[in-house]
Parts: structure tokens; C-alpha cells; sequence
């Protein structure tokens, strides 16, 4: 389906690995449109409910390949380049089911912001993450900029895109960066166990929640608000809302169907 990646589903865990080991995974004009293209598959998928990502071999993505970007001619091109890695992770960041990324390896540049559009982040604890961009005369084009400012105390934030220096996985730990570390030969045994809690929650309860904090992100808390009471309305309505009231009240296990 994919020369980049390895794609399968099981039980509505769609897995990704980025498959170019002898290259650290690292990205290149190909992986970036089956990007793109992943995002449109697995929206348009309803039997995938939760998404994962990881590496083969011993990286999760090294970034950029160079070899790739310096055949780049011009400013012009190269804007095009980085608009496309852009609007791709984008449109994971934007996919309505929650995302993992499995950060078995080192995670710099655009993998780095591959893991950042992912809702939650599990990192091998001997492992590194960074954007090492400026070391090279450029900066990291796929969000990193702005979601690491985000997503850091800015001295952090600062210290990683001036310098070019990465994160330690404790580092990463402590500062909120990712949910959680673990050994690397558990990393994706981890972010499984994770998908598999998300596969049990209410499909449309989890997609409204996404919806919401990403609003909430970006607009004044007014507006927020109001967007959150609109989703509480239409949850209300559901059958998952009486499933799980029920469910409650007798003292069961509730089984959401996503209705």
C-alpha cells in the first residue's frame, strides 16, 4: 500500500512504521506525499480508531534525508518542499481519532515534529529528541518551531532551537514533553496498551475531545466554552451516552458502539 511505510490494522489499531532503516527513516519527497496520502486513507477509514506510529530499525526518524534536500535548487522549490511536509503533518495533527507516536529511536527534525502532531508520545528512555536544523544554516519547517513554544517553557524551547541541542527522554519526561518512557525493547508494547485503553473509551466522546482541546488551543475561552457545550449536546443524544449512563448506574462495563 505504501513504499514508505509498513501499514497494517488490527482490531481498529492502525500501526505505521516509517521503513527506511538504512536511512534512520529519515524523510524524503516520497515519504512525504504517502504522508499525505496516510491522512486521507485512515480518514476515510471508520474501522481505524486509533493510530501509531514507530520506526523500523534503530531510529523512529532522523529527519530530513540532507542528500534529498540538497538537491533542492532553489528558495523557491524548497518552499514548495517545506509547504508539503507541512500541510501533511498537518493533516495528521488534524485526523479525528487520537494518534501515538512510539518514539523507539532518535526523534530529530522532522521527526521530532512528526511525533509533536501525534496526541500522545511514549520514548524509549535511552533515546534523544531535538531539532538540529540550525546546525546546518536552516530551522525545523514542520511546526517545530511553533509547537515546541508551545509545548515548553520557552528558556527549553529557545535552548533546543537556537542551539540545535536535543532533549534527553528524562528531559523530555520532565518537561511534559511526552506521556510517558520506557525501555526501548517496550516502547511499542507501551503505546499498544494505550491504544488498546483508547479502542474501550466512546469513539465520538474521543473525537469531540480531540476537537475540543485543539479549539481550545487556538481560540479565547469564551468561544471554547461555547464549543464545548455544542459537543456536550450532541454527545447527550447518543446511544454511546446511554450505554455508558447505564452502564454506570448498573454497575457494568459499558460497550460503546460509536453511535
Amino acid at each position: 500500500m505504501y513504499q514508505s511505510f509498513e501499514y497494517s490494522v488490527t482490531d481498529g489499531i492502525a500501526l505505521v512504521r516509517l521503513n527506511r532503516p538504512n536511512k534512520l527513516n529519515s524523510i524524503d519527497a516520497a515519504m512525504v506525499r504517502e504522508f499525505g496520502e496516510l491522512a486521507n486513507n485512515v480518514r476515510n477509514d471508520r474501522d481505524v480508531r486509533v493510530v501509531v506510529f514507530t520506526g523500523n530499525g534503530r531510529a523512529f526518524c532522523a529527519g530530513a534525508d540532507i542528500a534529498n534536500l540538497n538537491s533542492i535548487n532553489n528558495s523557491g522549490e524548497f518552499m514548495g518542499f517545506i509547504e508539503r511536509v507541512q500541510l501533511a503533518f498537518n493533516a495528521i495533527e488534524d485526523l479525528d481519532r487520537p494518534t501515538i507516536a512510539a518514539i523507539n529511536g532518535i526523534a530529530y527534525g522532522g521527526g521530532c515534529e512528526l511525533s509533536l502532531v501525534c496526541d500522545f508520545r511514549i520514548m524509549a528512555e535511552e533515546t534523544t529528541i531535538g531539532v538540529p536544523e540550525i546546525l546546518i544554516g536552516v530551522l525545523p519547517g514542520a511546526g517545530g518551531t511553533q509547537r515546541l513554544s508551545k509545548m515548553l517553557p520557552p528558556p527549553i524551547a529557545k535552548r533546543m532551537i537556537y542551539l540545535g541541542e536535543p532533549l534527553t527522554a528524562a528531559q523530555a519526561l520532565q518537561f511534559g514533553l511526552v506521556n510517558d518512557t520506557a525501555p526501548g525493547a517496550k516502547v511499542l508494547d507501551t503505546a499498544m496498551d494505550l491504544a488498546r485503553r483508547l479502542i474501550k473509551m466512546p469513539p465520538l466522546a474521543v473525537r469531540c475531545a480531540k476537537l475540543l482541546v485543539h479549539t481550545g488551543m487556538s481560540a479565547d475561552l469564551k468561544s471554547g466554552i461555547e464549543a464545548e457545550r455544542q459537543a456536550m449536546a450532541f454527545l447527550f443524544g447518543t446511544e454511546d451516552r446511554v450505554e455508558g449512563m447505564g452502564a454506570f448506574l448498573g454497575k457494568r462495563q459499558a460497550s460503546f458502539k460509536g453511535r
